[in-house]
């Protein structure tokens, strides 16, 4: 999250909030005057992030949705909008829809970070990524409903990249990418 430029007097919007972890980090290593909301669809993670982020209910909330749009956040509420290993689990056309209201609720300036299970570059990649795949597809639940994906493709022309990098691990790779809003698309 280096790339993010996290700051003090920033607002973090989190989609897919999940347990709370990674924004107990968040908050733990930012300065004080960090606002989060983080919104999840799953009652058990919305329930797990409330007591992990309880230290600092005064300026961190989550919410649970129903996966329908908008998104419970106003326009240009966010500095930074945060999502690891969401859009991997979403149908191509919803992840698009989402990422448009993300767009929405950025400031003019703010940024958009994602993290995504990313399909092989090495040949012990391509392999895993080939067999995970097709697992997604027979049995999605095998793999937790994850699939590699391009972050690329799916930002299309309507972000501007400004940091992208992979990490290889264990034959899996994971792509890490810093958008903006690209100022020729409404």
């Amino acid at each position: 999250m280096a790339e993010a430029a996290l700051a003090g007097d920033q607002t973090i919007f989190e989609f897919g909030c999940g347990t709370g972890r990674f924004a107990a980090h968040l908050l733990g290593s930012l300065p004080g005057s960090v606002n989060y909301l983080g919104v999840d669809i799953s009652p058990v993670m919305i329930n797990l992030a409330t007591r992990r982020l309880a230290a600092w209910a005064e300026r961190a909330k989550v919410v649970l949705v129903e996966g329908t749009l908008p998104l419970p956040a106003d326009d240009g509420f966010a500095d930074r909008v945060i999502s690891t290993f969401v859009f991997d689990l979403l149908d191509v056309h919803y992840a698009r829809e989402v990422l448009h209201d993300l767009r929405r609720i950025l400031t003019p300036d703010g940024r958009l970070c994602l993290a995504s299970l990313a399909h092989g570059d090495r040949p012990l990649e391509r392999a895993v990524s080939q067999v995970w795949t097709g697992l997604w597809r027979v049995a999605p639940q095998l793999v937790g409903g994850c699939r590699p994906i391009s972050l690329s493709a799916l930002l299309g022309n309507d972000w501007q990249v400004e940091h992208h990098s992979r990490v290889h691990r264990f034959g899996l790779v994971t792509d890490v990418v810093i958008a903006a809003p690209n100022s020729r698309q409404p």
